[in-house]
């Protein structure tokens, strides 16, 4: 009925996924602001080479058109403002050391009179050789200005050419020079291109980051739903395990019917009740595995009443009738429609055997005190009988006839007390005075005492002992007794020859030592078995019918439990189980 499942541990706790999704939005957020960093420095790297590739073709055409005087103030605005005409550039401006503009492109209206901060431009085109910066447009753009010395003449960071060729260019070019020294260009490139560019990959980088938030939220939330469904479903597995462990654990069998009377699950102690697998009881109408009787049972639980402690025998096809009390409910879904019954089924056998038990314990009780006091009553004039009969043995010493009646008269009146002994000591138990003993010990006592009768009717005797079997604690003379009685029993079953065969062992729960007597007698009819312990009951016919009624007393003062199994001709065994501490419960059983 219980199916095992094996789980991986998938749960996650929350603090654990939240602390994944932060680092790994804080690794999306610096890989991006690098990236975008990286195509800053890109563009600017881009804007640089572009503004040093106008500035110095400005430097090309002032030097081609003046190579040997200072520029032409008009020619030179002419080329500044033909050279801003280039879609690119927002601005050019070529300024002297004390801000003074000798040339500007016409982007500004009004154009600024003096540039302003020259000294601080010049402090840091000392240091650096040229000066980038962001600055904003009149018209509110933005633009990328380059400010480097502006030197219209030859560049000696060349390669140098042969000397006699670099004199001649120099020395024609000393006006030019002494003219730009201290002069300086600015030229602004636009940024829109750029702008559009970085807003383009801003807008994609915004949509990427709110592709990986969705898609982080909804994993998350993917994971939060996989993890509730696993607690959900280890829950509702641990509860079905649970429930499946108490249903296997109970001491009554309960079998779940559906709408059409057939079985569809059981437990294992029903399973053991109607003494089959459970498999192959699965599927079955439960009227052909319980009988008809159940159908009644049933029928009166469809109804909301609940159906308690109907008694009925289940006959087993292996054999045996075994009570049972019945109780049924029905099953119902969570809409109240009917699904079927649950039947709680439940074994009488024991509460029968300890009603059977005192039931006998009250008969044997009133029998034993009605016993005692017969017996004292018949022991007072039996001495008398006794008396006289011993009287008239010597009185007809010579006539032979008269005297043997006498002589039957005795041995028939110590025959007579021999039973109302037994009888006293039937109505009378004495309480036994424990010591641990020996079983085998006793056992091989009670075999030296009986030898002669052994030997006489050719009995063998086979001895099966456990080695290292526990001292039980019993009244020694009394288990002597019992041991005595039951070997007489079985030497009085065998006509000549027959073997007994004596085992000790140990057994539990709970613990003790169980002794069994197995003879190759006569056996004990099954309807006999039943009375075998009974006083007074002997199929023998010298038998007064009390040796295993006293057995049986004397196994019980000790708190044990002795089990008869016979049939005709297969002989009989008696098993008797002795606790070692003697202080558990008794039961009587007899298996046929």
């Amino acid at each position: 009925m219980k199916k095992g499942k094996s789980y991986r541990s998938l749960y996650l706790p929350a603090w654990t996924i939240v602390a994944a999704v932060l680092i790994l939005l804080v690794v999306i957020s610096i890989s991006t602001y690098r990236n975008m960093s990286r195509e800053r420095g890109r563009m600017e790297d881009s804007l640089v080479r572009e503004g040093l590739v106008i500035i110095r073709a400005i430097e090309a055409s002032v030097r081609a058109d003046f190579p040997s005087t200072p520029p032409d103030a008009q020619r030179l605005q002419k080329l500044v403002e033909e050279v801003s005409h280039e879609p690119e550039v927002a601005a050019i401006t070529i300024f002297d050391q004390e801000g003074n503009i000798v040339a500007a492109s016409r982007s500004t209206d009004p154009p600024p009179e003096k540039i302003r901060g020259v000294s601080s431009l010049q402090l840091l085109l000392r240091e650096r050789g040229m000066i980038t910066r962001y600055r904003q447009q009149p018209d509110g753009a933005r633009a990328f200005e380059i400010i480097r010395p502006f030197r219209p003449f030859f560049n000696q960071a060349h390669p140098p050419l042969p000397r006699e060729v670099q004199v001649k260019p120099v020395l024609r070019e000393a006006p030019l020079r002494r003219w730009a020294e201290d002069k300086m260009i600015a030229l602004s490139l636009r940024l829109a291109t750029f702008e559009t560019a970085r807003r383009e990959d801003r807008h994609h980088t915004l949509l990427m980051a709110g592709i990986l938030v969705v898609l982080g939220t909804g994993a998350l939330f993917f994971i939060f739903v996989v993890q509730n469904y696993y607690m959900v479903d280890r829950t509702l597995d641990r509860m079905k395990s649970y429930t499946e462990n108490v249903v296997e654990s109970m001491a009554d069998g309960l079998i779940s019917i559906d709408r059409e009377g057939k079985i569809v699950t059981l437990n294992r102690q029903a399973g053991e009740i109607i003494g089959s697998g459970r498999e192959a009881q699965e599927g079955r109408k439960i009227n052909d595995v319980l009988g008809e009787g159940v159908g009644e049972i049933l029928s009166s639980a469809e109804g909301l009443a609940v159906v308690r402690d109907r008694e009925m025998v289940l006959v087993r096809n292996a054999g045996g009738r075994i009570p049972l009390s019945l109780s049924a409910a029905p099953l119902r879904d969570g809409k109240g429609q009917a699904l079927g019954s649950v039947l709680l089924i439940k074994d009488l056998r024991e509460i029968r055997d300890l009603q059977e038990k005192v039931h006998r314990s009250e008969r044997l009780a009133s029998l034993g005190r009605l016993a005692a006091g017969v017996a004292h009553e018949i022991r007072n004039p039996l001495s008398s009988i006794k008396g006289f009969a011993q009287y008239f043995v010597k009185r007809f010493n010579g006539q032979p006839e008269d005297q043997g009646y006498a002589s039957i008269m005795v041995k028939e009146v110590d025959r007579l007390n021999r039973v109302i002994t037994e009888l006293l000591d039937f109505a009378g138990p004495k309480e036994p005075r424990r010591e641990p003993q020996s079983l085998e010990n006793i056992a091989e006592h009670a075999l030296q005492l009986l030898a002669p009768d052994l030997a006489t009717r050719k009995v063998e005797v086979s001895r099966e002992y456990e080695p290292g079997l526990p001292a039980v604690s019993v009244d020694r003379d009394q288990i002597s007794q019992v041991f005595i009685n039951i070997l007489l029993n079985a030497l009085e079953s065998m006509d000549g020859e027959g073997d007994i065969r004596i085992s000790l062992r140990s057994c539990g729960p709970p613990p003790g030592v169980e002794v069994s007597f197995a003879d190759t007698g006569a056996g004990i009819p099954e309807e006999d078995l039943e009375k075998v312990f009974e006083p007074f009951f002997s199929r023998k016919r010298k038998g007064t019918g009390l040796g295993l009624a006293i057995v049986h007393q004397i196994i019980g003062s000790h708190r044990g439990d002795i089990r008869v199994e016979s049939g005709p001709g297969k002989g009989t065994t008696f098993r008797i189980h002795l606790p070692v501490d003697g202080s558990s419960g008794s039961s009587l059983r007899r298996d046929g």
